[in-house]
């Protein structure tokens, strides 16, 4: 019939085919504009949309764990340019904080700065700090997937993706004030977009 090492290679092949079976499926949250989300605002021709993905049915669909259990909420940003200019947005320098926290038109001066400074966290590098997940495991993989990256967006286009902002585990999570800070990209000029979620 067949000799030793195809009888081998056959096995092989057929293990590999059941594990890859096996392997962990997510669906694709919907592409929503920012018209579509539960939460909108903008600023200066940049407009932002936010969806929290609350329910832990949603959370398992998606990311195939609840996120809420392990004191994150999955927030899906849509960031859309229909300014005249490019502008840029950095991830890293999204805060959020207790609603009232986050103002939303931030007084200016140095004294300001350090009171928000104070009131309101950046969210960076939540899902890479998240020792709740293993490294290598595809839920993690997929969290980092679906996370939203920082971009350059000429006039016209849009990112989207999420953030993982930091909740209480056991407590209702209250209102969440997100400041998402956007930069002209020929001035280097910032200005906020604020929204309570």
């Amino acid at each position: 019939m067949y000799s030793a090492p195809v009888k081998l290679t056959i096995t092989l092949v057929i293990s590999l085919l059941a594990i890859s079976s096996w392997a962990l499926t997510f669906a694709d949250y919907p592409a929503k504009s920012v018209k579509e989300c539960l939460v909108s605002g903008g600023n200066v021709g940049v407009n932002i949309g936010l969806d929290a993905v609350e329910g832990a049915n949603a959370q398992q669909m998606y990311f195939h764990m609840e996120l809420a259990k392990k004191g994150f909420l999955p927030v899906f940003v849509v960031i859309e340019n229909r300014a005249a200019d490019s502008v840029i947005f950095d991830k890293s320098r999204i805060n959020y904080g207790a609603a009232g926290s986050v103002t939303s038109t931030p007084p200016a001066g140095p004294e300001a700065a350090a009171m928000f400074a104070i009131s309101a966290i950046p969210i960076v590098g939540v899902v890479a700090s998240m020792d709740i997940i293993p490294k290598a495991s595809e839920i993690r993989e997929n969290l980092l997937k679906k996370e939203i990256q920082s971009a350059t967006l000429s006039p016209g286009s849009f990112t989207r993706g999420f953030i993982y902002v930091p909740i209480p585990k056991k407590s209702p999570r209250g209102k969440i004030a997100l400041r998402i800070p956007i930069a002209k990209a020929g001035t280097g000029e910032n200005f906020d977009v604020n929204l309570i979620l």
